[in-house]
Order: structure tokens, then sequence, then C-alpha cells
């Protein structure tokens, strides 16, 4: 089954949008994982640092203690030498310890730590003081107290609580790190795992899309060719049946035109006898004899010469008509203005007659056209303008010219005559057809005429009429008869 272009674009649109949320959905979990390893870094780093400082602070009270009974026991200051500095990194560990008491361990220990380690230096700092005096009795009864010991004892065992809870955080935050890492990796696995489906089934419906296509266009490929052969067959059997046309056209005229020169013959030797019978008559011949001789037969004859010229008119038409499709067109430059002077000229004595004039309003003056289609062209509209004048007022011709789009030109012939009838303007070209008062001889040949003329020259021809008031009608022409393929096809099917 055919896959339709909005499937096409709601598919693809469709994977497009789940991808984009895949996209998304990684990005912010890829977001909110750093943000929880961030904060799981910083909660290490504190207990670290928390951890770091217990156990200095337990090795400074060592380091501490072990310079006070070093000293103690031999007297010699020299051991002396690192207690002050002991005592000074413990103090800033245990301010390092009361600044994340909140998080050091359970409440209350790093206060009781600090109180057991001022217990401490207290103990050391007076049993140097009463050794520094030579009261060596005295400050032995303070060690002897294990005061001293016990403080030891209690700092040893709330900075194994604070490493205790230090290392736990640690161990949590590990743990935390491993499943956050765990959970990026499954996440970022099965989002690459959507978006190459999303990618492989948008690629697959967009595949197989432009092979439709493709297939389409091969299809449409093929059926032109055939169209091209079908066409050229075509015109080959129309050009073969208007070649039959216009030879039957010529042996119909040929044919009716045969018996016509007889009937013509025929009327006239009956004419000739008709004078003699008038002769023999005399005065003296029966009346009722006389009476067809001089009234009956005469217009007899008379019909008959009137049918047979009606008869040859219609002839001259279908031939003429059946001429003018081989004639060669010939492009040339014509000058408008003088072109309808010299038509309006041709039929001045009947503009004369009727008392009327021809107006001229050409904005365009030049074409490059066909002189002998446009000479017939303009004479037949003028023409009719004159024959189908009213009698009600003088005739007047106005005729238009202006520039179209597309390169045309617009020839326009309106006049103040008689005018058609709304239900005979569809059929004004038809060939026979005539509309109106039937008062002026014709054949109603010519404005089927015009409008096969005009169309060979690549144009069209239209009329707009009011009953009683006037007929306009329009020409619509190429400026330049090159450009048309009838200019082309008329010189190639005389070449």
């Amino acid at each position: 089954m055919p896959i339709a272009a909005r499937f096409v674009v709601q598919s693809v649109s469709a994977l497009m949008i789940v991808g984009l949320l895949a996209l998304v959905g990684i990005v912010g979990m890829t977001v909110w994982l750093n943000e929880r390893s961030r904060v799981y870094f910083e909660e290490v780093i504190e207990a670290r640092d928390i951890r770091t400082a217990a156990v200095d602070l337990r090795s400074a009270v060592q380091s501490a203690e072990a310079s006070q009974r070093g000293f103690i026991l031999t007297g010699n200051e020299i051991y002396l030498s690192p207690y002050n500095t002991s005592k000074t990194t413990a103090g800033r560990r245990l301010e390092l310890l009361q600044q994340k008491a909140a998080v050091a361990g359970p409440a209350g220990i790093v206060d009781r730590l600090a109180g057991s380690v001022a217990a401490k230096f207290s103990e050391t700092d007076q049993t140097i003081a009463l050794k520094l005096d030579r009261k060596d009795a005295e400050a032995l009864a303070i060690v002897l107290t294990n005061r001293g010991k016990l403080a030891m004892d209690e700092i040893n065992l709330f900075v194994s609580g604070i490493v205790r809870t230090a290392d736990e955080r640690l161990t949590a935050g590990v743990t935390e790190q491993r499943a956050n890492a765990t959970r990026l990796r499954l996440i970022s696995i099965a989002s690459a795992l959507l978006i190459v489906l999303v990618v492989g089934g948008g690629a697959a419906t967009v595949y197989r899309y432009a092979r439709e296509i493709t297939r389409a266009r091969d299809e449409v490929d093929a059926l032109n060719a055939s169209l091209e052969q079908r066409v050229a067959a075509r015109t080959a059997d129309l050009e073969l049946a208007n070649a039959e046309i216009q030879q039957f056209a010529h042996i119909v005229s040929h044919d009716l035109r045969a018996p016509l020169v007889n009937i013509v013959g025929f009327t006239g030797e009956l004419e000739h006898g008709l004078n003699s019978v008038r002769a023999a008559l005399g005065q003296a011949g029966d009346a009722q004899a006389r009476l067809v001789a001089e009234t009956e037969m005469p217009e007899a004859i008379d019909f008959i010469r009137s049918s047979t010229r009606k008869m040859d008119n219609l002839i001259g038409a279908i031939l003429k008509l059946s001429r003018e499709g081989q004639r060669r067109l010939q492009a040339e430059r014509i000058d408008l203005a003088a072109m309808i002077k010299a038509t309006a000229a041709a039929i001045q004595h009947q503009l004369a007659e009727a008392g009327g004039k021809v107006s001229l309003d050409l904005q365009v003056n030049q074409l490059l056209t066909d002189r002998l289609s446009l000479e017939q062209i303009l004479g037949n509209l003028l023409d009719n303008a004159v024959k189908y004048r009213s009698n009600e007022r003088p005739l007047s011709i106005d005729v238009h010219t202006r520039q179209a789009p597309g390169g045309r030109v617009i020839i326009e012939i309106a006049d103040n005559g008689r005018g058609i009838g709304e239900n005979d303007l569809g059929r004004v070209f038809e060939l026979f057809r005539r509309a109106g008062a039937q008062d002026q001889s014709g054949e109603g040949v010519g404005l089927a005429y015009v409008q096969a003329l005009v169309r060979k020259l690549g144009g069209d021809i239209s009329v707009n009429s009011v009953l009683g008031r006037g007929t306009t009608f329009s020409v619509v022409l190429p400026d330049d008869l090159r450009q048309h393929s009838g200019w082309r096809q008329s010189h190639e099917q005389v070449s």
C-alpha cells in the first residue's frame, strides 16, 4: 500500500518528538545526577576533613602526653620541645570539629571531646609546671591519680566515634556515587537505544517514502514516454484526418459547383427561351399564357439565380476556410494606425451612407503578426459594424488598443449599432449562424472565419453587446507572432 505524504510527515514528526523527549530526559537526568554527585562529593570531602581533624587531634594530644611524660621522668626540658606545637595543633583541630559539630557525630560528642581535651591539657600543664618548680613529688602524685589517663581514654573513645561516623559517611557517599554512575549508565544506554530506534524508524520511513516517490516518478516517466508516443500517433491521425477533410472540402466544393454551373447555364437558356415565347405569343396569345410568361416565369428565373448565387457564396466560404488552414503565416511589423485607416478607407462609401466615423485610441501601435490575417480580421469586424448599424443614430466606431500581461495586445472595436440579443451572444461565432433581423445579405460565415484567423494567430476573440445600444468585439493577440506555436507549425507544415 503506498505511503502517504501526510503519514510520513506525521510519523517523522512523532519520532522527532520522541527523540527530543529522550534527549531532554538524558540531559535532565545527567544534570540531576551530576548535582547529586556534587552533593555527595562535598559530603565526602567534609567527612574526610572531619576524620582527618579527629585523627590529627588525637595524635596531637598523644604527642603532648608523650612530651609530658618524658619531661617528668627525665627532667630534661628537651622533651618539652613538641609540647606547645602539639597543643596548638590540637586546639586548631578541635576548633574545626566544633565548626562541623552538626555532622561530626552524635549530638554533644564534640562538646564532650572538647571537655576531655581541656581536662587532659589541664593535667599536663599542671604536672609540667610542678616539675619546672622542682616539685617532683606533687607532679608524680597528680600523674598517679590517673586523671590524665582517664581524659586520654575519653579522647580516644570520642575520636573513635567521630572517625567511625566519618567512615560511615564516606562509605555511604561512595556507595551512592556508584549507584548514580550505574543509573547514569543504564539511562544513557536506554536513551541511546531509544534514539537509535527513533533515527532508524525515521530513516526507514523516509527511505520507504523516497523509494515510492522514485518508483512513482519512474512510472510517470514511463507514462510520459508512452504519452508522447500516443500524442504523436494521435497528432499524425489528426493531421491525416485534417488533410482528408480539406480534400473532402475541395471535392465537395468541386462536385457542388459542377451541377451549379449547369443550373446557371440552363437558367440562361431558359431566360433566352422565355424571350422567344414572349415574342411568339405577342398580343394574340392566350392571356393566361402571357401572364405566366410575363410574370411567373421571370420570378422563378430570378429565384433560381438568387439561390445559385447564394450557393456559390457558401461554396466559396467553405473553400476559403479550408485554404486558410494551409497558408503559411508571415510575421512582420504592423503599423496598426495605418492598417485601421486603410481598412476604414476601403468601406468609406458605406461609412458615408451611414453618416459614420471611425475614431482611434491606440495605446499600442506596433504589432508583429501576419498582415493578411489581421487585415481580414479588422475588415470583417468593421464591415459588420457598418452592416448592422442602427438607423436611429449616426454610426460611430471606436477602435482601442492596449497592452495586456503576458506579451499580448488587446484590440477593441466598439460600435453603437443595433446590438446583439443576450440569447444570441454565445452563437455569433458559429458557422452559418446569424442573429437578429435578417435584413442584410450574408451567409453567417464572417465571424466564424474571424475566430479561425484569430486563433491561428495565437489569440482569442470575445464579444460584449447590449441589444439596441451597440457591440464591442475584443481581439487578444500576442505582440510577437513568432513566439506562438501556430506560427512555427505553419512553417513546419509548409516546409
